[in-house]
């Protein structure tokens, strides 16, 4: 069956980079334009947050909450979701479109044409391999904290390539929630991994479809120190997977 389906599944995976970077490409001047001027920057969030409505759109990919979003508030939070596909980090926008917030990214994506736009101006890269990088992340996460925006991290440091089973976390958005005093924010993404997964780059899983979503409440870190980063992050990791595990045991 997936010999029969693999032509089907390429022309899905070129048809989405097409219009990913073709809407993209579009979008580039009005970008280029706003990001000269940092008063901009809410402007550019609410663009990107109608890119990533029409790049969905044109891909067929719906997204829906699976269960009933908590209040949250006014913010900031630490965003922690799990990450299964490129297609997390459009969704996003979807997920949270009145939350505005900054993503921290790895520093390779300065490299990628027009997206590195977004991680020289607005979001935040970081070379994982130099301390010094990770140290001005967190310095610049923890400004824009203070000035409202929240911050997303994919706690993985990357895409598992056992996905959907979660990679154990790493430590940089607790110390940074911690730090910073304000909550976590979970994310349960269901089934990214299946719409569009990342391995094999062209016969890898790929097809229009429907995204569940979970935004669970937020775990609240006021009072919380140092001896308390494990916890916290054994909490937002039980938190993000249980919703995997009975997913994928009532398949």
């Amino acid at each position: 069956m997936k010999i029969l389906l693999t032509p089907f599944i390429i022309v899905y995976r070129v048809y989405f980079a097409l219009v990913f970077f073709l809407v993209l490409l579009i979008l580039y001047p009005l970008f280029w334009v706003l990001l000269l001027r940092k008063e901009n920057y809410v402007r550019v969030f609410k663009l990107k947050v109608f890119t990533a409505r029409l790049i969905l759109l044109l891909d067929f990919v719906w997204m829906v909450y699976k269960d009933d979003k908590p209040k949250l508030g006014d913010g900031p939070f630490v965003i922690c979701a799990n990450h299964a596909s490129y297609l997390d980090i459009i969704l996003m926008y979807r997920i949270l479109p009145r939350k505005r917030f900054l993503f921290i990214g790895k520093s390779e994506l300065l490299k990628w044409p027009i997206i590195n736009i977004f991680f020289k101006k607005v979001d935040i890269a970081v070379n994982r391999e130099k301390r010094s990088s990770g140290m001005r992340s967190i310095i610049r996460a923890k400004q824009e904290l203070q000035n409202g925006w929240s911050i997303v991290i994919f706690p993985e440091g990357g895409i598992p390539v056992d996905t959907p089973i979660l990679a154990p976390f790493k430590n940089g958005a607790f110390k940074l929630a911690i730090e910073s005093q304000v909550p976590i924010l979970p994310i349960t993404i269901l089934d990214n991994w299946k719409l569009f997964n990342v391995d094999p780059l062209l016969t890898g899983p790929a097809r229009p479809g429907i995204s569940r979503v979970i935004i669970h409440k937020p775990i609240p870190t006021v009072g919380l120190g140092k001896k308390d980063y494990l916890n916290l992050r054994q909490q937002t990791f039980d938190t993000i997977n249980e919703p995997l595990l009975k997913d994928n045991a009532e398949q």
